[in-house]
């Protein structure tokens, strides 16, 4: 018999039925050989959850956590027979996890919620290097809304920087992000991306760099000689700093570019200048960049002014997502040498996040410090985020 308060398995012979996470990994496929098969990978991947959600990032520090909590995780799992996996062990199991069927569980529990639609609302799409993985060729695919910052959906992947441009076209699909408001940096300012978005009925704001030089030339020369439909300013202090925004708005509609963009619907041109001052040196330095959108500037110029100007500062935000993966969950510091080991605790990390934010947490690292110390805080949370 469990104890009181711990989680009492679903049944259910139809997965789309359970509602806690814990019930889905029930249905997850075990690919291991079943001969010597001691550990049940449920447990195994939920525990490797909780303790990263503890602030255990290396596996050495999961394994030490689960092997210290080892009766908790038992009882509040409904595992009350599991058995403690070794440290060497830990990593084989983990390689072997189908990390599509992870992350299809994590969709079907947060959902895939595409909310771009709404207006003002945009997403982010990013990718980040694993960098503690071999060869640094494991690499995750994050899109994520300006606003809110919910993580709408995350994809795998290896090899090269550029590989990331046929992954950003797949997830813009298969998401259907493609109809709704999305920010890319400069690596995805290509004919096959940003026709896709605009043929679907979508927004796109990206930033235009010497990857497509003639194409920026283009636009340096057309900022210089046609008169701008709007500008827009802010200025904000903070951090020690000060710095001053300053867009100016081009309409391109009918600048005549290379036929390749012929389907991309270039609209707007946005020539942003921004000014930096140390409030302490009283250094100052400046930069100017170019970001095209297919969003008009009619019939009401000013509303859109200020969206695409929100929009191209907000995608930014995504490296805060990227600088808490990396401080917060320590990700760059996990070295691994399966790629789909770190893909999967990468997905997980993932998770985590998605939970805090959705229980509106602000900070991060309290809420995994008070998590490690406080097991009843922590069970509370978990059931409480329908995990239990």
């Amino acid at each position: 018999m469990l104890a009181k308060g711990s989680y009492m398995p679903e049944n259910s012979t139809d997965p789309t039925t359970i509602t806690s996470f814990m019930g889905k990994l029930q249905y997850i496929t075990d690919h291991r050989d079943n001969r010597g098969k001691k550990h049940r990978l449920p447990f195994v991947l939920a525990a490797v959850t909780i303790a990263i959600m503890a602030g255990r990032q290396k596996v050495s520090g999961i394994h030490r956590y689960i092997k210290n909590r080892l009766p908790w995780l038992r009882e509040i799992t409904g595992h009350p027979q599991a058995q403690l996996i070794s440290r060497a062990q830990l990593p084989r199991v983990l390689a072997k996890v189908d990390w599509d069927e992870v992350n299809t569980i994590v969709e079907s529990h947060f959902g895939v919620r595409v909310v771009c639609q709404a207006p003002g609302e945009w997403a982010a799409i990013d990718g980040k290097t694993l960098r503690g993985s071999a060869g640094h060729q494991e690499r995750t695919l994050l899109a994520r809304t300006h606003t809110q910052a919910q993580i709408l959906a995350q994809r795998r992947m290896r090899g090269p920087k550029n590989s990331e441009i046929t992954a950003v076209r797949d997830l813009l699909r298969e998401t259907g992000l493609a109809r709704g408001k999305t920010t890319l940096d400069a690596l995805h300012l290509n004919p096959a991306t940003t026709t896709q978005i605009n043929l679907a009925g979508g927004i796109y704001a990206i930033q235009v760099k010497d990857n497509q030089r003639t194409l920026r030339t283009q636009l340096q020369q057309h900022a210089a000689q046609d008169p701008p439909v709007g500008t827009l300013s802010t200025t904000e202090t903070g951090h020690g700093r000060q710095e001053t925004r300053h867009g100016t708005f081009f309409a391109v509609a009918d600048l005549a570019c290379d036929t390749r963009w012929a389907a991309s619907g270039f609209r707007t041109l946005v020539v942003l200048e921004r000014q930096t001052t140390e409030l302490s040196t009283q250094k100052m330095t400046q930069e100017t960049s170019y970001y095209l959108s297919n969003q008009a500037l009619t019939p009401e110029p000013q509303a859109a002014q200020n969206e695409l100007f929100q929009a191209i500062r907000q995608h930014w935000g995504v490296e805060s997502d990227n600088w808490i993966r990396d401080v917060t969950f320590g990700e760059d510091h996990v070295k691994t040498k399966d790629g789909n080991q770190g893909q999967v605790l990468a997905c997980l990390r993932t998770l985590a996040m998605r939970w805090l934010r959705q229980a509106n947490i602000q900070n991060f690292q309290a809420a995994l410090d008070d998590f490690a110390d406080s097991p009843p805080l922590f069970e509370a949370f978990l059931k409480q985020a329908h995990f239990l």
